[in-house]
């Protein structure tokens, strides 16, 4: 039996996903428009989390650059590389992939808490079952890909190869849960329970990115290192 809250959040990513994932690929006005109203509703949830905390002037702003940076990430691995379009969806599904695989082991295995005091759902299994999605997210764009894309004629780096894949794979789960607790923390300290209620069954819409936050510089860096 599917619960109300899970249903609502499979309702919300049937909605949203077909949308982000058009405008990425597109990759031109509609990207950046896309891009530029997610960041701006983002900033406007800090901004209010942080009033919470009396903390405006010590938060706010510097939360607000850093915000700036991750987006200014997602911008360039689209528009800066030649192969953009393929390493943009690498990134949106390779996290979502962690997350899905993360959620859905820590409800069927349950066990240990992560980090109870932050929050108190995540699990250690999660937290593997996470990987294990990630890593097997990247495997499959490793050895798909080549099929995938031949006909637009892109050409694979060096990070796909199997041990690049288990690698990145892995950080960006590492990096993904950083900033997903990252966000839960502030949370905690502004006394919400989400950034917002713009999407059903998953809050705000940094509620929905936070995982994103630390892993799209990553992932940027990476590509600045290994891209040809």
């Amino acid at each position: 039996m599917i619960s109300a809250s899970l249903k609502s959040r499979l309702i919300s990513i049937i909605i949203l996903l077909p949308i982000v994932v058009f405008a990425m690929v597109e990759g031109n006005w509609i990207f950046k428009i896309v891009i530029g109203i997610v960041l701006g509703i983002a900033i406007k949830e800090w901004f209010e989390m942080t009033r919470h905390t009396k903390k405006f002037a010590l938060h706010g702003i510097p939360g607000a650059a850093l915000l700036c940076i991750s987006f200014l990430a997602f911008v360039l691995i689209r528009t800066g590389f030649d192969q953009g379009i393929y390493y943009i969806l690498v990134l949106l599904f390779g996290v979502w992939s962690s997350d899905s695989a993360a959620y859905f082991a820590g409800k069927f295995f349950g066990g240990a808490k992560m980090a109870p005091t932050i929050s108190p759902n995540k699990t250690w299994a999660g937290f593997i079952g996470g990987m294990a999605g990630s890593v097997a997210m990247l495997i499959f764009a490793n050895e798909a890909a080549p099929y995938l894309l031949s006909l637009v004629n892109f050409k694979l780096i060096p990070m796909t190869t199997m041990t690049y894949a288990f690698v990145i794979g892995v950080f960006f789960t590492i990096f993904g849960q950083l900033g997903d607790l990252a966000i839960s923390a502030y949370k905690r300290k502004a006394g919400v329970k989400d950034t917002g209620t713009l999407i059903p069954g998953h809050g705000g819409v940094l509620d929905r990115i936070d995982s994103f936050l630390i892993v799209a510089p990553f992932f940027l860096i990476t590509l600045m290192l290994l891209a040809p």
